[in-house]
């Protein structure tokens, strides 16, 4: 699968952020987690270990969690959520123009889809926090004994 320590560091970030978002968030940020998390596994089964040969199914991959991502996005209408989907969007934006121009080091578009990943989970980070403070708000405000 990974040949080197890198992906796996990066996976178990993912599976954190992704562990406390299915934990502690809410619904759309769950939903995002998992999607995310399954994109992720789903991406490590289907790539190509060519370097000049596109990632076809990777693509196919980042393009379902897009829309998945993007359908979330209009449901939840949070910040949050629209960071996720643009990520996710410039993600297979990054996909089409490697395959439209194959002068692109293979190298640059794997730091592409890692960093643009990684917004994908501060976006979910974000959410996650953002849904344990409103909760941790609403239980103070029902213990408010003021009128």
């Amino acid at each position: 699968m990974y040949q080197t320590l890198t992906p796996w560091i990066s996976f178990s970030i993912a599976v954190l952020i992704c562990g406390f978002a299915i934990w502690k968030a809410d619904r759309w940020a769950r939903f995002v987690a998992i999607v995310y998390l399954t994109g992720w596994i789903a991406s490590s089964l289907v790539q190509i270990r060519d370097p000049m040969s596109p990632e076809w199914g990777v693509m196919v991959v980042d393009v379902v969690a897009m829309f998945l991502m993007v359908w979330a996005s209009l449901k939840a209408r949070r910040l949050w959520s629209v960071f996720a989907a643009a990520c996710q969007m410039m993600a297979v934006a990054s996909h089409v123009v490697s395959i439209i121009d194959l002068r692109i080091y293979v190298a640059t578009v794997i730091m592409g889809l890692a960093l643009l990943s990684y917004g994908v989970l501060v976006a979910l980070l974000v959410a996650t926090l953002s849904a344990i403070h409103a909760r941790r708000a609403a239980h103070e405000r029902d213990l408010d004994p003021r009128p």
